[in-house]
Order: structure tokens, then sequence, then C-alpha cells
């Protein structure tokens, strides 16, 4: 027990002193400076992107230009005996690009999620569950998009 409780507090020691601190911590959303934000897709999937994200555009000069690109898709997965489809994926994708005040290419990224969705005999409940999910996966990836934001912000101020 004293071993353990030596070897846990010399790797404390030797951690705490390297120097080491989380990237994005002392980030603040707020000064994150977007000029723009363009969003093309369907307009209920941009409505929630735009909602979860929650980033204020400035009219600035040297603000960022991020431009989204949203597709939803419902391909069947399994099939019954009877050739009934029992369960479906969804697959949501974004398309981000970032360009800085210059028109400089910073970030082009693609973004997946998916899930499997069981698919029953009630028309209401399925189509429920599917903007349940549909919500849970736009949730997701926007807080991707958000830490991608940070990191080009970050890298963006330390280049100028």
């Amino acid at each position: 027990m004293n071993k353990k409780f030596f070897f846990l507090s010399i790797i404390f020691i030797l951690l705490s002193g390297c120097g080491f601190e989380p990237m994005l911590k002392n980030f603040d959303m707020s000064k994150l400076n977007v000029k723009k934000i363009n969003y093309s897709g369907k307009n209920d999937l941009n409505y929630l992107i735009k909602n979860y994200l929650n980033i204020d555009e400035k009219n600035n000069a040297n603000g960022l230009v991020v431009n989204l690109t949203v597709t939803e898709s419902v391909s069947s997965a399994t099939k019954n005996s009877a050739g009934i489809t029992t369960e479906e994926d969804l697959t949501i994708n974004i398309t981000m690009n970032v360009v800085d005040s210059e028109n400089k290419n910073l970030l082009t990224d693609t973004l997946s999620a998916a899930k499997r969705l069981t698919v029953s005999n009630n028309l209401s409940s399925d189509e429920e569950t599917r903007r349940n999910e549909r919500n849970n996966l736009i949730r997701n990836l926007t807080q991707k998009i958000k830490f991608k934001l940070q990191l080009v912000a970050k890298q963006n101020q330390t280049k100028k």
C-alpha cells in the first residue's frame, strides 16, 4: 500500500511539473470572431445547427467565414424474412469550410454521425424517434464544429 501511494505521488509530482495545460481550457466562445456563417441544406437541419451552435456573427472585416452544408440520409439496414425493413440507418453529414478575411482556406472537413433505428408498425412513433435522434446527432456534430472552430481561431491568432 505504501509503495503504491509513493509511486502515485511521484507520478503526480512529475506530471504537475511538466507544464501540460489543455489547449482550449481558457478559450472563450464569445471572443470567437466569426464574420458570417453560411448554411445550406435542409432548412429544419440548418435551424437546429444554428440554435445549437449559438455563435454570434460580428461585422468585422477580420472575421472568419464559415460555410456549412448539411445532408441527411436514411437507408434500410436490416429486413425480416418477408422483406420488410426492421432497422434503418440515419446518417447526418456536415461539410465545413472555414476561410479567413483574405479568403484563404483554413479548414475543410466533413463531420458525420449515424444512428441505427428500429422500425415498427407505428409510423408516428417512428417519426418521433427519428426526430429525437436527428436532434441528438445534430447536437453532437455542433459540439465538434465548435471545437474545430476554436482550434482554427487559436491557430489563426498565433499566425498573426
